[in-house]
């Protein structure tokens, strides 16, 4: 076994696990995908498989992976099972002792630059001077990702000055990966493996480091710079770079494991960001190792979170760059779209509608409005794949989010995001000044409402069908995707109510909302996050804020500091919508926050668990304005630390009590209380 130990804020977490346990060391440009212990490890079960690990600068891999061993007096010990393995976010280093030598592997790759690099410190505890060889063995690989339309190429090796380079002919032609070292070696090639020795002659009480860069370069980039002195600054301005990501908005609760799950989540969403330019705009990947690609419905429902992170950029282009797919397919948005720029799925029914609300997430929580005025066409466009819907004349045919088989041809989770587009419509229409555009997105929506409840509502059930089938039967399955009505708003209010009790009395085990009553028990941290904001929503913090501590304990389980995609583990390690998911449950859910920002307004109605008795968040971004919010059950104070122009807060303490606003001017200050 290896000790884990995961290092957030001032808090340390410990666990032992199995060598092989994933860690994911990431890079906008370039990541890897490695253990804890050391070892090279096959990853990937349904895509690439075995493959969907090592180091990756996507669309390409360029490395299976490398091993360190160390030998002296003869013996050589692989360095592949680390006593202690310690999770930094910016980097990992693996723990080692052979003899009188302790040994530090460290890890990470440069943010901006397809760079990855390795350093190896060896300490002398003992009384006598040590004369060892590192060993290190690499082996090359050049393959294009999962549906990437052209063959594995077989790698050409050459040696360099201070080590190999690899490339390929064909679709691979104007690509380098170099592998150097900042020591003299003598490098030797043997078919895809390159491998080198590394004379070590440590004194007693001496450390010596060694070090590595593998660095893919494209046509004509430029030449990466010394090896020493480029990885200490990548890793020191990698560490600096973290901690201005931890302390930029934090999060203050009674509830210190809630507090350390926010941070994770913010990690996590950086460590998903990517940039694949020219294949790809910046977007997000969707989970690690099975899912690298950019996904519709993935994007979408972590948009509110990813803005609300501090990553709005990011959330932007993913959104951007879905829309120009769209915008090729007749405003359909496709499901999922290979690094190399391929359309492998155009896109489940739902996932059209999900993009517009995506938009009017971002634009709520960033107050773009030119985003807004390109995007507001082919969102209107999109609906012309529902016209017969919209006309009367039965529902959307096709899968939604749930895949599975044997259901009704129409999905439930399709009419409710269906319906949750049209009033994002209206309301993208207003802002914009389309005041018929309003009118008529607002009469389909209020036409579906009215058709919904006799159509899909069992009463004997007390809950709405999972889908119809043509001649208008109902089928109850018991998926997920029952909580949407409630979620979306197209429930009628008086069954909105009863559906969420039901829920949360028969859906929800110990970790969350599980996938399908009684067939499918495996709890997902999608469902269980949507139905924390229902929660929330529905004035049931203590449920919400259980939920949402049952998705942030999965950073406990497995891979230490990342949120999982199933309860408490299971699938990809490490998961966007997780963390995302995560976020907006604080900031929506918790805080009741409802941002304008292209209005300079902000909503707040807290919902604080039992035995709170305060809130804070600090540093919290809306459009150009940076704010401080505590709330408590008495009060909401909020500080306008930066902006040029004021901010219009409204507060209410309960629904039964009234609004109170304020105007507040950058740097003032504001207290809305309940009122007596």
């Amino acid at each position: 076994m290896t000790l884990q130990r995961y290092f957030i804020d001032d808090n340390v977490w410990e666990s032992e696990a199995t060598p092989t346990t994933p860690v994911f060391i990431s890079g906008q440009r370039i990541y890897a995908i490695t253990t804890i212990g050391g070892e090279r490890h096959p990853f990937g079960e349904w895509h690439l498989r075995d493959t969907m690990g090592g180091v990756w600068a996507h669309p390409l891999r360029i490395m299976d992976g490398w091993a360190l061993a160390l030998e002296m007096e003869g013996i050589v010990t692989p360095l592949d099972h680390a006593v202690r393995c310690d999770l930094f976010g910016a980097y990992v280093t693996r723990h080692f002792t052979v003899g009188t030598l302790t040994l530090e592997w460290t890890e990470f790759a440069a943010d901006d630059q397809p760079h990855y690099y390795a350093t190896l410190l060896a300490r002398n505890d003992g009384a006598a001077p040590v004369n060892a060889t590192v060993l290190l063995r690499a082996e090359a690989d050049l393959r294009f990702c999962w549906f990437g339309g052209v063959a594995p190429a077989e790698p050409e090796i050459d040696t360099i000055p201070g080590g190999v380079a690899w490339r390929a002919t064909g679709a691979y032609a104007g690509v380098t990966v170099t592998l150097v070292s900042a020591s003299p070696s003598v490098w030797e090639i043997s078919g895809r493996m390159a491998q080198a020795r590394f004379p070590l002659i440590v004194q007693p009480g001496e450390a010596l480091a060694l070090q590595w860069r593998l660095a893919v370069q494209r046509n004509d980039d430029p030449l990466p710079g010394n090896v020493l002195r480029a990885a200490v600054d990548t890793l020191s301005s990698k560490i600096a770079l973290y901690r201005t990501i931890t302390s930029a908005i934090r999060l203050e609760t009674p509830d210190r494991d809630i507090n350390r799950y926010w941070q994770v989540a913010r990690q996590n969403i950086h460590m998903l960001r990517a940039d694949y330019r020219p294949a790809l705009a910046p977007y997000l990947l969707a989970g690690l190792p099975e899912y690298p690609q950019l996904f519709g419905c993935d994007t979408t429902y972590s948009v509110p979170g990813v803005v609300a992170s501090g990553f709005a950029s990011t959330a932007r282009s993913a959104l951007e760059e879905l829309g120009r797919y769209a915008w090729r397919a007749c405003s359909r948005v496709p499901h999922e779209i290979t690094t190399n720029g391929r359309v492998y799925h155009p896109g489940n029914i739902q996932e059209t509608p999900q993009f517009a609300v995506a938009c009017w997430d971002y634009v709520r929580w960033s107050g773009d409005l030119d985003f807004l005025e390109r995007m507001y066409p082919l969102c209107v466009e999109g609906l012309e794949h529902f016209s017969a819907t919209l006309e009367g004349r039965g529902y959307p045919i096709g899968d939604g989010v749930v895949e599975v088989p044997g259901m009704g041809a129409c999905k439930l989770d399709v009419v409710c995001y269906l319906y949750q587009a049209l009033t994002t419509l209206r309301d993208m229409a207003l802002t914009l000044g389309r005041p018929g555009d309003a009118v008529r997105f607002a009469g389909y929506a209020g036409e579906l409402t009215a058709r919904f409840e006799s159509d899909w509502w069992i009463e004997q059930e007390g809950m709405y069908a999972d889908s119809l089938h043509l001649d208008g039967r109902q089928q109850f399955d018991g998926h997920w995707t029952v909580l949407l009505p409630v979620l979306t708003g197209i429930a009628a209010p008086e069954r909105a109510q009863r559906v969420l009790d039901r829920i949360v009395r028969e859906w929800v085990n110990e970790w969350g909302m599980v996938h399908t009553r009684g067939a499918d028990m495996r709890v997902w941290t999608l469902p269980t996050g949507l139905l924390a904001l229902a929660a929330f929503r529905h004035g049931d913090a203590d449920t919400g804020i259980q939920l949402l501590r049952n998705i942030g304990v999965t950073a406990r389980y497995g891979t230490l500091g990342t949120l999982k995609e199933l309860i408490p583990q299971g699938l990809c390690f490490i998961q966007l919508w997780s963390a995302a998911l995560f976020v907006q449950g604080i900031t929506e859910g918790l805080f009741g926050l409802s941002p304008h920002a292209h209005r300079h307004e902000l909503i707040i109605e807290p919902r604080l668990p039992s035995g709170w008795s305060e809130a804070t968040l600090h540093g919290l971004r809306v459009g150009d304005q940076t704010l401080d919010l505590h709330v408590t059950p008495e009060y909401a104070e909020i500080r306008l630390l930066k902006g040029d122009t004021p901010l219009l807060a409204r507060y209410r303490a309960a629904a039964d009590q009234p609004w109170r606003e304020a105007r507040i001017t950058p740097g003032g200050r504001a207290l809305l209380k309940r009122e007596e």
